[in-house]
């Protein structure tokens, strides 16, 4: 049976981003002369959506600004998306998705060239009708959005952080939200995400038992 539009997010539902994050934070705030917030609690600051000032406590608003600066500059090198890997059983769980109907990549990252190696390195190239970075801008990210779900009756984004849960509702898509993604889940309702799913295995399973919280949404 083929019926499903699949828009899915590649940080957090596909790969584990975590080191790299945890990587750009220290670099980042070492660079400064500072030590920064210690791992566990760097994550939680990541997904809650924390200001910029709690990662680096007790540094002047210059300093607070040229570390945010670095550290979105580092998470975009090609050096630390090698530290990016493939999620749990994630080849399994793309083969369902595909068998479903079409699968498009999306990323929030801007480099392209980076995006595209850590692709190959995974191999995860051949389960993706298109693959596409999406527009820093937010009108423009949900037209990017609207244009990947064109007419198909069905399109689903599966995703793991809230700027893109935001895009694909304003873009009219039946939105998942994947927990061992970027965002808490309580933050994923703010922004009427429809569904959550521990992970990708998750979410797999479901589709293919067509459960009754996605048959609800309209998606079966």
């Amino acid at each position: 049976m083929s019926f499903l539009n699949t828009i899915i997010e590649l940080e957090g539902p596909i790969v584990n981003v975590r080191p790299r994050y945890w990587a750009a934070h220290q670099a980042a705030a070492a660079e400064l002369g500072f030590d920064g917030v210690p791992d566990d609690e760097f994550w939680r600051l990541v997904r809650t959506g924390a200001a910029d000032g709690m990662f680096l406590r007790h540094a002047k608003p210059a300093k607070v600004v040229e570390y945010a600066r670095r550290r979105a500059e580092l998470l975009e090198s090609g050096q630390l998306m090698q530290l990016d890997a493939a999620q749990p059983a994630v080849h399994e769980n793309l083969r369902v998705l595909k068998s479903l109907g079409n699968c498009h990549l999306v990323t929030l990252a801007q480099n392209r060239e980076a995006v595209n190696a850590t692709i190959n390195r995974l191999e995860l190239w051949l389960y993706f009708d298109q693959k596409r970075s999406l527009p820093s801008e937010s009108d423009h990210r949900v037209a990017a959005l609207k244009e990947l779900a064109g007419l198909h009756r069905s399109s689903l984004v599966v995703t793991g952080s809230v700027p893109l849960a935001y895009a694909a509702g304003e873009a009219g898509c039946r939105v998942i939200g994947l927990r061992n993604g970027l965002a808490f889940p309580k933050f994923f309702q703010q922004v009427g995400v429809d569904v959550y799913y521990d992970d990708l295995e998750e979410l797999s399973d479901a589709l293919t038992r067509r459960a009754p919280e996605l048959q609800k949404i309209g998606l079966l």
